[in-house]
C-alpha cells in the first residue's frame, strides 16, 4: 500500500529530534524510521491486533493531562476493516478516566503488546466515532517496537469477571496509599502515557503510550507522591522522552497481574540525564522521575488472567536499586581496602587462571570501566607482611563479580604463584575500587581494534565483552576486531570463548596468531595464522577505515606496533596503550587537563629540577602529574599502577612540596613522593627551593 507521507516529512517532532541529537542517533534513526514508520497498518499488524486480548491506550483529558489505560476483550474485539482503521469493540473498564475523554476527534496513542511472544506494535491516531459498544480509530502512524524488557506471560480473557460492569471498588486520591505503594514496589512492568500538543498538523501530534519493564522493584518509591525508575536502551525513537522534552505532563498505569487491580495516575515527569544514581544502576541510560497529582485504584477490575512465564533475558544486563545504592557507597569508599572472597577459579590455559571475587559482606562492588585494574592486598606467610599488587579486570562491568585472570609466572613471582597455589574458593584477600587510565572510550563510534599478546589479553576481554554486551542491550553493535598473539594453543586463554562471540556476532572479527603452534593446534579451527602479531597482520585483517587501536602486551611488542602504526599515519590519539612488566614510554603522552590537578596554582608555572639527571623542567597544569612531566622530559622512572597504590614510582624530595590528586595508598617515607599522582606546589610557598626552583627531586 502506498503511504501518504511525503519524502520530506519526518516521522518525529522537534522534541524527539532534540533528544535524538543529544544522544547521537539523529541521522541514523531518521533514515531508519522513514522506512518503517507508516501512516497505515501493514497486513501483519492488522492480523496481530485482531488476535490480542487487550490493548493499551494513551489519552488526554479535558485538563490536558495524559492517562494510560488498558482495554480488554475476547479475541477479535479489535478488528481492522482497512489498513487505516482500527475498530475497538469494548468500553473502558470501571474507574478508567478514559471514559470521560473518549470522544470523537480525540487524539490517542495505542500499544498492542502480546506478552507471550514479547511482540508489540505502536499506533497514533484519532477517534473517528464512538458507540455503545466501542469506538473507531483513524490511524496516523504505525510502527513495530522492539521486544526488550517484556516479561513473558500467558493471557486469558475472563468474560465471567464482568470487569466492565459495576462492582469493582474504586478509590481516588492524590497520594499513594499502602496498597498502591506495595504494588509499585513489586512491579516489573508499567505503562507511561505522554503527549505532544504543539503542532496539530504533525503526524505525531496527540497522545502516546509506551511500555517499561525491569526486575521486580525496578521502580523506587521516593515518597507518597513520587517514584523514579531507570530508562534502559530502546528503539531510539524516544517518543516518550521527546514528549517530556516539551511537555512534562504524563500518566502511568500499573497492573497487578495477580489480583487484577489497576492503578491509574496522572502528574508530571522529568528526565534525570546524569548523576551518581544513573551511573550506579546497571543498564540505565537515564532515570525518569514521576510525581502524581491524581491516583485512581480500581480493585479486581481487569477481566484477564495472567500466568507468568519468565523474565526478559535483557534484565540480566540490568541492576536494581539495592545494588545501585551499595555501588554508590562503594564508589565513595574507593580508597579503602575491602575484604573479598574467591568464589570460583577457572583455568583458562596452562599458565592463566581466572579468579572470581565477591565482597565478603555480600554488597555490590564499586563500578569500573573496561580496561581498568584492581588493586589487591594479600597476606603471604612467607613474606611476613601484606603485599599489594594490581591485576587487570578481565570481564565487563555489571557482572556481579570481579574477575582477575592471572598468569603463573616463572622465577620469583611470589604473589602470582601464591595465588595459583592457594587461592581456592573461600580464599580471602582485600581489594580497593578499580582504577586506571587505560579504558575503552565509550563516546567514540569508530571501529575498535583490540591487539594483545600473552596475558595482555585480560583488558581486551573486558573491552570485548562490554562492546558485545552493549550491542545486545542497545542493538547498536560497534565493529570490533580482536587480534591476539600467543605461543601455542595451550597458552592461549579464552580462545574458544572469543571464537564463539565472533561466530554469534557479525560485528566481531577474531584473529589468533600462534608463534609456535603445538600438536593439538589446528589452522582455521584453533588459530588463524602463524608468526608474531605485527603491522603486516593488522593490514591484512583490517579493512581500510578510521579505527581506535588498543594495545596491550610486552614492551617489545608494544614498541614495534606503536611505531609502525604511527608510520602508517595513525594519529597518536587513536592509539591507546597499556603495558605489563617494566615501565615503558612509547611516546610523550597527550596532555589533557586533569580534574583537580592543582590545589594551589592554576596559572603560574612551577620550576622542577630532576637532580640526578640534571634536567630542568617547567610544570603547568596541563603537563599532568610529575610522572608525566618526567616522561615528557625524556626520563623513564619506574612505575606500575599509576594510581598511588603500588609505590613503585616513589622518589625522594630534596626540597619543595607537592599536592596529591588523590591521597596515596602506598606507604611513603617523610621525604618521598609518588610521582604518578602528585603535582608540585607553587614556587612561592614556604617549602619551595627558592626563586628559581619550586621542587627538586632526586631522579
Amino acid at each position: 500500500m502506498e503511504s501518504d507521507l511525503r519524502q520530506d516529512d519526518s516521522p518525529f517532532h522537534e522534541g524527539e529530534r532534540d533528544v535524538q541529537t543529544r544522544l547521537g542517533v539523529r541521522d541514523k534513526i531518521e533514515a531508519f524510521a522513514r522506512r518503517v514508520v507508516r501512516d497505515y497498518m501493514p497486513e501483519q499488524h492488522r492480523e496481530f491486533y485482531a488476535g490480542l486480548p487487550f490493548l493499551l491506550m494513551g489519552s488526554i483529558d479535558a485538563e490536558g493531562r495524559p492517562w494510560a489505560s488498558l482495554l480488554a476483550g475476547p479475541s477479535g474485539f479489535l478488528s481492522s476493516p482497512d489498513p487505516r482503521t482500527l475498530e475497538v469493540h469494548t468500553r473502558p473498564l470501571v474507574g478508567d478516566p478514559l471514559s470521560l475523554s473518549l470522544k470523537e476527534r480525540a487524539e490517542v496513542g495505542l500499544l498492542g503488546i502480546e506478552l507471550e511472544t514479547r511482540r508489540r506494535n505502536r499506533l497514533t491516531g484519532r477517534i473517528e466515532s464512538t458507540g455503545p459498544d466501542g469506538f473507531v480509530v483513524s490511524i496516523k502512524q504505525a510502527f513495530g517496537n522492539c521486544p526488550q524488557y517484556i516479561q513473558r506471560r500467558a493471557v486469558k480473557f475472563l468474560p465471567e469477571s464482568g470487569g466492565s460492569r459495576e462492582g469493582p471498588a474504586v478509590t481516588r486520591g492524590d497520594r499513594f496509599d499502602d496498597h498502591v505503594r506495595a504494588l509499585i514496589e513489586r512491579s516489573d512492568t508499567l505503562f507511561i502515557a505522554t503527549s505532544y500538543v504543539s503542532d496539530r498538523t504533525a503526524a505525531s501530534h496527540g497522545a502516546d503510550v509506551s511500555h517499561r519493564g525491569g526486575k521486580p522493584g525496578f521502580v523506587r518509591v521516593e515518597n507518597d507522591r513520587s517514584f523514579v525508575f531507570p530508562d534502559f536502551a530502546g528503539n531510539n525513537h524516544f517518543n516518550t522522552l521527546g514528549n517530556l522534552q516539551l511537555n512534562p505532563k504524563a500518566g502511568v498505569l500499573f497492573v497487578d497481574f495477580v489480583t487484577r487491580d489497576l492503578v491509574y495516575m496522572t502528574g508530571v515527569a522529568e528526565v534525570v540525564w546524569e548523576g551518581e544514581e544513573v551511573r550506579a544502576f546497571a543498564g540505565a541510560e537515564r532515570l525518569i522521575r514521576f510525581r502524581a497529582d491524581e491516583v485512581i485504584r480500581a480493585e479486581r477490575s481487569l477481566p484477564l488472567r495472567f500466568d507468568f512465564g519468565d523474565y526478559s533475558p535483557m534484565l540480566a544486563q540490568t541492576g536494581d536499586w539495592t545494588e545501585a545504592r551499595e555501588r554508590i557507597v562503594a564508589d565513595k569508599e574507593r580508597n579503602q581496602f575491602v575484604p573479598y572472597e574467591v568464589s570460583d577459579v577457572k583455568r583458562e590455559s596452562e599458565t592463566i587462571s581466572s579468579f572470581y571475587l565477591h565482597r565478603v559482606d555480600g554488597r555490590a562492588s564499586a563500578s569500573y570501566e573496561p580496561g581498568q585494574f584492581l588493586p589487591v592486598r594479600i597476606r603471604i606467610p612467607s613474606v611476613g607482611e601484606a603485599v599489594t599488587r594490581t591485576y587487570t579486570l578481565s570481564t565487563a562491568p555489571g557482572q556481579g563479580h570481579y574477575r582477575l585472570s592471572i598468569k603463573r609466572e616463572e622465577g620469583n613471582a611470589v604473589v602470582s604463584n601464591f595465588l595459583h597455589t592457594n587461592a581456592k574458593p573461600g580464599f580471602r584477600l582485600e581489594a580497593m575500587a578499580p582504577r586506571g587510565k587505560f579504558v575503552l572510550d565509550r563516546t567514540s563510534e569508530r571501529p575498535v581494534v583490540l591487539v594483545s599478546a600473552g596475558v595482555g589479553i585480560t583488558p581486551m576481554m573486558a573491552m570485548l565483552e562490554f562492546i558485545v554486551g552493549e550491542g545486545r542491550r542497545t542493538r547498536n553493535f560497534r565493529r570490533v576486531f580482536f587480534i591476539h598473539g600467543a605461543r601455542n594453543g595451550k597458552e592461549q586463554a579464552f580462545g574458544g570463548y572469543v571464537r564463539k562471540l565472533a561466530t554469534e556476532h557479525e560485528s566481531v572479527t577474531a584473529h589468533v596468531r600462534l608463534s609456535r603452534p603445538g600438536k593439538g593446534d589446528r589452522l582455521g579451527e584453533t588459530y588463524d595464522s602463524e608468526g608474531r602479531v605485527n603491522v603486516d597482520l593488522l593490514k591484512s585483517v583490517l579493512p581500510l577505515d578510521d579505527y581506535e587501536f588498543y594495545l596491550c602486551g610486552p614492551g617489545s611488542f608494544m614498541r614495534s606496533l606503536y611505531g609502525d602504526l604511527l608510520s602508517l599515519g595513525v594519529r597518536p590519539e587513536r592509539i591507546h596503550t597499556e603495558s605489563f612488566g617494566p615501565s615503558m614510554l612509547l611516546e610523550p603522552p597527550m596532555k589533557e587537563a586533569i580534574p583537580g590537578i592543582a590545589k594551589s596554582s592554576d596559572a603560574d608555572p612551577v620550576p622542577v629540577r630532576f637532580a640526578a639527571s640534571e634536567i630542568d623542567a617547567e610544570w603547568v597544569p596541563d603537563a599532568g602529574t610529575l610522572l608525566e612531566l618526567a616522561e615528557a622530559a625524556g626520563l623513564n622512572p619506574d612505575f606500575s599502577c599509576r594510581s598511588g597504590i603500588c609505590g613503585t614510582c616513589a622518589t625522594k624530595v630534596k626540597c619543595g612540596a607537592v599536592d596529591y590528586l588523590e591521597d596515596p595508598v602506598a606507604a611513603l617515607a617523610d621525604d618521598e613522593v609518588l610521582l604518578c599522582c602528585a603535582t608540585p606546589r607553587s614556587a612561592d610557598n614556604p617549602e619551595s627551593c627558592g626563586e628559581n626552583r619550586g621542587l627538586v627531586l632526586e631522579l
